[in-house]
């Protein structure tokens, strides 16, 4: 594997990139991996679920400009295969050529003004989408109330959405400002757990049928939406 000497940033870190596709044959597989170690590139590894028909992950990591200048070539070689890409700033740890054989600590999460920005965002579209659905509820709905079923939409809602982004959270299609402002900011202020309690507290004082139909059935369905969403999730990438 060939060594790049490139210049170090006065603070320790240097910006990285990783490419993931989403392979359906051992033969494609190895031809991806052959095709990046053939260029140089500085980690090429694959992983595949316990199931026998599961898809084949291959994760390609390397310094962001030399996997930018390999990215046109991957994928004229493999033109039906979408390839997702992250990037993160890393701190050099030992050796200072860490991505021919080092180690890479990811920094810490800092919330910077932008992060901040992403955040503030999602929040205001995601308290106001929120308000809109409960206020419709309530006006198409008397037996709102006494059972909240607004609220109790968008908490489900949430949870199948907030599923759907971990699912591609957790094989690395989204970038960082993607989660700072979907999951953090629009889907934190558009769910409610708070809500929730209080409305399930007051549906019980009007009836206890209603207060434990509202209070179980919203954790219930929340927790189906949810596993609804990992399964077509990852079905679906």
């Amino acid at each position: 594997m060939k060594r790049r000497d490139s210049e170090t940033d006065p603070r320790g870190t240097k910006v990285v990139a990783q490419a993931t596709l989403r392979l359906r044959s051992e033969l494609e597989c190895e031809r991806v991996i052959r095709l990046a170690h053939g260029r140089g590139v500085a980690t090429a590894t694959a992983y595949r679920g316990p199931e026998g028909d599961s898809p084949i992950f291959v994760m390609l990591l390397d310094e962001a400009e030399e996997l930018e200048r390999f990215l046109p070539e991957l994928r004229q070689a493999s033109p039906e295969v979408p390839v997702s890409v992250i990037r993160e700033e890393v701190e050099h740890v030992s050796p200072d050529d860490f991505l021919v054989g080092g180690v890479l600590r990811p920094r810490p999460f800092r919330a910077e003004a932008g992060h901040l920005g992403w955040v503030f965002a999602g929040g205001a579209l995601g308290a106001g989408a929120r308000l809109l659905i409960e206020s419709v509820a309530d006006r198409v709905s008397p037996l709102h109330a006494a059972f909240p079923w607004g609220t109790m939409l968008v908490n489900v809602i949430g949870s199948f959405a907030i599923a759907v982004l971990g699912a591609l959270l957790f094989e690395r299609f989204m970038e960082e400002r993607e989660r700072m402002f979907w999951v953090l900011g629009f889907l934190g202020s558009f769910t409610t757990f708070s809500s929730y309690v209080l409305q399930t507290t007051e549906s019980w004082t009007v009836s206890p049928f209603l207060g434990a139909l509202y209070g179980g059935g919203s954790v219930l369905l929340g927790l189906l939406a949810a596993l609804l969403g990992l399964r077509l999730t990852r079905a679906l990438i």
